[in-house]
This record gives structure tokens, sequence and C-alpha cells, in this order.
């Protein structure tokens, strides 16, 4: 039945504490990514980017072997990034944007929320390694926020029984 059509005087079933608490820190972390992703929009400059390259090419020529190895994927990362930056951060940003969108509608007990926040989740894992590939830096990347949005879609799994 549609909203409209419902008791306005009929008491709601409370949304739990631990649901609470998960969109909270939701708000807080997608909000922080948009805040990001969008400072990151208006003062992209790719030859910024350049200068960084450059930066990390020299701390590569002083460091022993491992150290090359390591900083090889920085590279290649800041060079996909110089060239495909604006597309990494908008999409970084579209993501951002729907995950808080889903966070909002789980926090209102909608269910449709927590579908919409597992998409942007999961989307959101791939933007860099659609640009860059699946480079040691990004690997590891990919690999800790895979852990860290698995475990919240697990959590909001938990309470969908709560929403409707």
């Amino acid at each position: 039945m549609p909203d409209v059509m419902k008791n306005p005087f009929e008491e709601q079933p409370a949304r739990s504490t631990f649901l609470t608490v998960l969109c909270v820190l939701t708000f807080i972390g997608s909000g922080l990514t948009v805040l990001s992703a969008s400072f990151s929009l208006l003062t992209f400059n790719p030859e910024t980017m350049v200068k960084q390259v450059e930066a990390t090419s020299m701390l590569m020529e002083e460091g022993g072997p491992w150290l090359k190895y390591a900083l090889d994927s920085s590279v290649e990362v800041l060079l996909v990034t110089a060239e495909h930056g604006r597309a990494i951060y908008g999409f970084t940003l579209l993501f951002g944007l729907l995950s808080l969108a889903g966070a909002f509608e789980m926090f209102r007990s909608r269910r449709h929320g927590f579908f919409l926040y597992a998409f942007a989740q999961v989307a959101a894992l791939f933007v860099l390694p659609c640009y860059a590939g699946f480079s040691l830096i990004v690997t590891v990347s990919l690999f800790g926020a895979a852990l860290l949005s698995a475990l919240f879609i697990a959590l909001y799994a938990v309470n969908l029984k709560q929403m409707r």
C-alpha cells in the first residue's frame, strides 16, 4: 500500500540501533567519498600527475629492487589517472552518491535501498581496475575495499527483514 494511504497515527516499527549505526557509518564513509571525488574533479590537473610520476621515478632510482617493484605499480596508476582522471573521479562520485542514496533509503527502512547500496559498492570496486588493470597497488587496494564492502553488505543483509 502506498505511503500516502497509511494512517499517520499508526505507530511505525522502530529501526534497530544496529541499523542506525550502520547507516550513520555509511553516511560518513560515502559522504567523504563524495566530497573527495568532487574535490578531485574540480582540481584535477594532468600536469600535476605527470610531476608526481617524475618524482616517483626519481625515488625508484634511489631505492632498492623491492621499492622499484612496488613503485612501478604506483607509476602505472598515476599515468592512468593522468589520462583518465575525470572519468575515474566522475564514476567514483556517481557511485558514492548512489551509496548515500541507498543508505538514506535503508535509514528510512526501505528495502530497495539495500540493493542500490550493494550495486554502488560492487560497481565502485571496478572503477580503477577498468582503467588501470590489476597491478599490485590496484589489486591490494581492491582487496581491502572489497573486504570492507562485503562486510557492510552482509551486515545490512542481516537487517533486511526490518525493512519494507
